[in-house]
């Protein structure tokens, strides 16, 4: 992705992996992969393979203000247990590297938030320092979403530390022991040119981050899509949704709110250039439009 500027708001993205990943219909249960005939012409080789597989990248967004850096989810993380996901498991990667690439050190960082707590979107909120899960960014405040919050932290308290995959013990807990967190509502207002907005459906506290500045508009939707085939059918949703009709539900309102307008969208798992815009191809069906931004 090229670099975004919105007036003196710069937004660059640190991609921890980047590759064809699950089958359609592993991760869109029900999906007839026959229904993406029309689409195809947009969809490769951007965001499916010819064979059916899914492109997804790993990444994580830095937005730079005049006065502040903030990351936007933060991965999966070095170390992290991960037996079930093996693409996942015991990572050692370059992420901290390619962050300082950008001019980023950890203690640089001002904020960092996760617009939900799945184990792909919070892994370098912590690393591991003598055996001990300690926050990666010294100096952030971890913005966490209240909701969201509290039905993770029920979860984790009924089922224990192997919840989710251990992230929430090894990646969301420690943060909140070290009181490195601040709770915030869904629509939380940064400043005057960044702000939260609530997008439930995939995790009840799921959230979008939208910045505005020099006239210009980026929103960031987290997981509300994970692969560019859900603008055409806004009907399939992954199978990590918690509420199906909520997930159908904000994800349609985000698509005719923001369709055909220059609204730069950014996607969590959306591969290279990633960065586009909605565009209506009629009967509620949308287009990734990578061409114009």
């Amino acid at each position: 992705m090229k670099p975004l500027a919105l007036g003196d708001i710069t937004i660059t993205r640190v991609v921890e992996r980047e590759a064809p990943h699950l089958p359609i219909v592993d991760l869109f249960a029900g999906a007839e992969v026959d229904l993406l005939a029309p689409h195809r012409s947009w969809l490769e080789p951007h965001f499916i393979t010819s064979d059916n597989r899914l492109i997804h990248s790993f990444h994580c967004f830095v937005v730079r203000t005049p006065r502040l850096t903030i990351l936007v989810d933060t991965c999966i993380g070095n170390d992290k247990v991960r037996p079930e996901a093996p693409i996942f498991h015991m990572r050692n990667g370059t992420f901290l590297e390619d962050l300082a690439r950008q001019g980023v050190r950890p203690e640089d960082v001002d904020f960092v938030m996760c617009t939900h707590m799945h184990v792909d979107h919070v892994g370098w909120n912590t690393r591991l320092e003598n055996g001990r899960w300690v926050p990666t960014f010294p100096n952030a405040k971890y913005l966490f979403g209240r909701k969201e919050w509290e039905f993770w932290r029920q979860q984790y308290e009924t089922n224990g530390p192997e919840l989710w995959d251990g992230s929430i013990g090894d990646s969301v807990v420690p943060i909140v022991e070290a009181d490195a967190h601040l709770l915030v509502d869904s629509d939380h207002q940064i400043d005057d040119a960044i702000w939260l907005s609530p997008s439930p459906g995939h995790t009840p506290g799921h959230f979008c981050v939208n910045i505005r500045r020099g006239g210009r508009r980026a929103l960031m939707t987290g997981d509300v899509f994970h692969n560019a085939v859900q603008c055409a059918r806004p009907e399939w949703n992954s199978i990590y949704c918690s509420d199906a009709d909520q997930a159908r539900a904000t994800r349609r309102s985000i698509l005719e709110t923001f369709g055909d307008t220059d609204t730069a969208i950014l996607p969590a798992h959306f591969a290279s250039p990633t960065c586009g815009r909605f565009v209506s191809q009629g009967l509620g069906s949308w287009r990734y439009d990578v061409s114009s931004l």
